[in-house]
């Protein structure tokens, strides 16, 4: 199973039953000849693909920003220490 990393983050692949449930889906709307559920569907499909991207763009700011105050404050720590004990590695 081959991992991806975005950000540090895994992303793993789709399981096996959701590929199928799509390739479900998309076999039923190729064999559909109403034309009118297809253009209401595809539709609502961009709306909702645009929802999407705007959590996901709110997500990925939010992380990080988080991300960011996490190596702030590790910064903010290592400058505290003592350059005297950092030299001599004493705790």
């Amino acid at each position: 199973m081959k991992i991806n990393k975005f950000l540090n983050i895994d992303i793993e692949p789709a399981p096996l039953e959701m590929k199928l449930d799509v390739e479900m889906r998309c076999r039923e709307i190729m064999a559909s000849d109403d034309v009118i559920d297809i253009k209401r569907y595809c539709t609502h499909l961009v709306r909702h693909k645009l929802e999407q991207d705007i959590f996901l763009a709110s997500m990925l700011g939010r992380l990080i920003e988080l991300e960011a105050n996490l190596v702030v404050s590790q910064v903010r720590k290592e400058k505290k220490t003592n350059p005297i004990k950092k030299f001599f590695r004493i705790p």
